[in-house]
């Protein structure tokens, strides 16, 4: 049997600190990057209801004739394919919107793009493909260059 000198350290504990350390960061990690995501996907299906400056897209949309004559008339909303913010104009920021639509007519996809100044947007371009691939220069005029069309 081993005896204990009153002078001799005591034998270390054991310790699991890196190890709950790890742990605790990953779960903080994982916590975050599910918050954000989830977060998106709720925006993408159902949170652009409450955004004013797409519903002011959607609006100008469906009060256009070209757009009800690709489309046809009840166009609604299927999908926000992507959804990007720009800060280099100088003057505010602009709003990109790739958007899946349909109508009694078919399908079709808009790029709009808005753009917001000092209490304002105001929608600079906005441009409706059909199902037939064709271009429909809504809000904006169409490049007169041939080789910027195919773009």
């Amino acid at each position: 049997m081993e005896s204990y000198n009153e002078n001799d350290p005591p034998p270390p504990k054991r310790r699991s600190g890196c190890f709950w350390g790890c742990v605790g960061t990953l779960l903080a990690a994982a916590l975050v990057i599910g918050g954000i995501f989830g977060y998106s996907a709720w925006y993408f299906y159902k949170g652009f209801e409450h955004d004013q400056r797409l519903q002011t897209v959607l609006d100008t949309v469906r009060g256009d004739a070209r757009a009800v004559d690709v489309l046809g008339r009840n166009i609604r909303l299927l999908e926000v394919e992507r959804h990007t913010f720009d800060l280099s104009t100088g003057r505010g920021h602009t709003v990109s919107y790739t958007l899946r639509l349909t109508g009694s007519k078919g399908d079709g996809e808009l790029k709009a793009d808005v753009d917001l100044g000092k209490g304002r947007a105001k929608i600079v371009l906005m441009i409706l493909t059909g199902a037939d691939g064709r271009r429909h220069y809504l809000v904006g005029k169409e490049p007169r260059n041939p080789m910027m069309r195919s773009i």
